[in-house]
Formats: C-alpha cells, sequence, structure tokens
C-alpha cells in the first residue's frame, strides 16, 4: 500500500508524473526541482521508487526514466499505460514540456490528453502529441512526432503522405536526436517531393512538414528554439517558425 505522507510530501513529483507519465529524471527536475540539489532529488526519486510510488529504468543513451508503479497508476485512476514504450513517451513529454513554454504554444497535449472517447473521433493517422500554436493572430494545429530510430523506408514515405492529406493538422513536427535518421527523412521527403507521383500533394509535403534535429532531446530538450530545422526544402531555427 503506497504511504499516503509520502505522497503528500512529494506531491510536485506526483503531479508532474500524473501529467506527462513517463520522464527523465533530468526532465523532471527541471519541471519540478531545479533550485533543489542534485543529491536530494535523487534522493527522493529512490525513497519514491523503494516505497512503490515509482518505478525507474535506465536507458542506454538516456539517464534514469521515471514512472508510475502498478499502485500509484490505480491510485491516480490510470488504466491504459503501456509500460514498453516509456523510453519513447519519456522523450516525447520532454520535448512537450518544453514546446510549451515557448510563448507562441497555447496547449501542448499528449494522447491520454486528446484521445479520450468524448474528445477524439476517428482519425487517419494519430501523432505522438498534439500543439495548439498561436502566431499573427491565427491558430495552428500541429501534430508532433519524435522518431529515436531510422525506420523502413515504406513506412516513411506511407506517414509523410497521411499527414500531407491530414486536413486535422496544418503541420507536423518530426523530432530527431540522431543525425543519421534525421538526414534520411531529409532524404525520403526529397523523393516524395520528386516523385510526378505526388505532384498533387507538392504543397501540402512542402508546407506541412516540418523536420527537427536537437541530440539533447534524449535528456533535457535544451536550447529547442535553436534546433536545426528543414522546412520548404530549407535550413532554418526552430524559432524562426514558433
Amino acid at each position: 500500500m503506497i504511504n499516503e505522507i509520502m505522497l503528500q510530501k512529494n506531491s510536485d513529483i506526483v503531479e508532474a508524473i500524473y501529467q506527462w507519465r513517463s520522464m527523465t529524471t533530468d526532465n523532471l527536475k527541471v519541471l519540478v526541482a531545479e533550485s533543489e540539489t542534485e543529491s536530494a532529488f535523487r534522493q527522493r526519486i529512490l525513497r519514491l521508487v523503494k516505497g512503490g510510488v515509482l518505478r525507474s529504468k535506465l536507458q542506454k543513451g538516456f539517464n534514469k526514466i521515471v514512472y508510475p508503479s502498478h499502485g500509484l497508476l490505480q491510485k491516480l485512476g490510470i488504466e491504459n499505460f503501456n509500460e514498453e514504450n516509456i523510453r519513447h513517451d519519456a522523450v516525447v513529454s520532454t520535448v512537450v514540456s518544453r514546446l510549451i513554454t515557448f510563448e507562441s504554444v497555447k496547449t501542448g497535449k499528449l494522447p491520454h490528453d486528446f484521445k479520450t472517447k468524448s474528445s477524439w473521433n476517428h482519425h487517419a493517422i494519430e501523432p505522438d502529441a498534439l500543439l495548439l500554436i498561436s502566431k499573427n493572430g491565427n491558430e495552428f494545429n500541429v501534430a508532433i512526432e519524435v522518431e529515436l530510430w531510422r525506420k523502413d523506408r515504406k513506412r516513411v514515405f506511407d506517414k509523410l503522405v497521411d499527414y500531407a492529406k491530414a486536413s486535422e493538422y496544418d503541420y507536423v513536427f518530426y523530432f530527431f536526436a540522431d543525425r543519421p535518421a534525421f538526414e534520411s527523412y531529409q532524404k525520403r521527403l526529397n523523393e516524395l517531393l520528386l516523385d510526378s507521383d505526388f505532384d498533387h500533394l507538392q504543397d501540402e509535403l512542402k508546407e506541412k512538414i516540418v523536420l527537427v534535429f536537437n541530440q539533447t532531446i534524449l535528456k533535457k530538450a535544451e536550447d529547442l528554439k535553436t534546433s536545426e530545422v528543414i522546412h520548404k526544402v530549407e535550413r532554418k531555427k526552430l524559432g524562426d517558425l514558433i
């Protein structure tokens, strides 16, 4: 049974885990305990793990990832949680928690926030996260995808084409921590732009697809505004767009 006093004393961490589900400890500390010493915060995490509130895993290329224990999931009423995806989902949480600090980003939602029976009808494609961006008096629905590894060529093609066709999204931002994966998507996008079979989607492919490279997203997602971006076949910085 989870100790109620432990929950109360660490309500900042529990609330962040409820919102973001799985997180790197680096990102969690930035969000809830930036002024706390590394040692003190680490001890808090260890107590929460030993107390059955959190679970943790070490992943190659990451620092520790923490996520709700089975007991905390029940306590918080969380029914759907896929432990197999914690590495990917922790990076999504890191990226989105940073993006919502941008002045133009009004909201950032993970699937457990937007994919509910009351708010989510069937969409042709379901992103890792959704942003609502307001710029120059206009609002834009932006899909977020985090790609940690290179994928099959056809799978990449199909998803890029689906996003180009999907009227519910004004843009899709693909985030990469791995430069070869980033460059692979550039190549796939360029191939689509040169393929006469997709001439009818040229404008959508150029306008809607945004590729973003920042190797720090595995831990803290530092300096996101200076992230390298490919948009409309041009190199830019993320801060130029949002």
